[in-house]
């Protein structure tokens, strides 16, 4: 019993326990809304690579002459990249001085969550935000959204 006392003794008072122990101190304070947003980044990130990296890549920077950038000019207006996202787009359109024509699928299966965690990591990315894009953002815009 002695031995355990003075393991635990020299342990508790080692640089190494008091580094790990003020490690998870502060690893542990991350606010609610930070550990959010961290959620939607790597869901966005997983749904990009799954809906979106096929045409403009996994660096946003588009596929040469075929499938546009995503450019910070398209991203200022977050309701039509969430009506493009949902409801694709078949308009040419201009990024960087080239022209593009051809149709942006329509993702329709994507749930209003799946678009939010998808524009918040384009929005981190590519937008330097810091903040989510709340559910009920999307909701509004996709209720806005002209047809194609």
């Amino acid at each position: 019993m002695l031995i355990e006392k003075e393991i635990a003794a020299v342990f508790f008072h080692s640089p190494i326990f008091r580094l790990f122990f003020l490690f998870l101190f502060f690893s542990s304070c991350q606010s609610e809304e930070s550990t959010k947003h961290d959620q939607y980044v790597a869901e966005g990130f997983t749904l990009f690579q799954t809906h979106c990296a096929n045409c403009h890549q996994r660096d946003g920077k588009g596929l040469g002459n075929l499938y546009p950038a995503l450019s910070v000019d398209y991203l200022n207006d977050k309701s039509k990249v969430i009506c493009w996202i949902k409801n694709g787009l078949n308009q040419s359109v201009t990024v960087n001085g080239k022209t593009f024509n051809r149709p942006m699928p329509a993702n329709p299966g994507l749930k209003e969550l799946e678009i939010a965690e998808i524009m918040t990591y384009m929005y981190t990315t590519w937008g330097k935000e810091t903040k989510i894009i709340p559910i009920d953002t999307v909701q509004k815009a996709l209720e806005q959204c002209p047809s194609n």
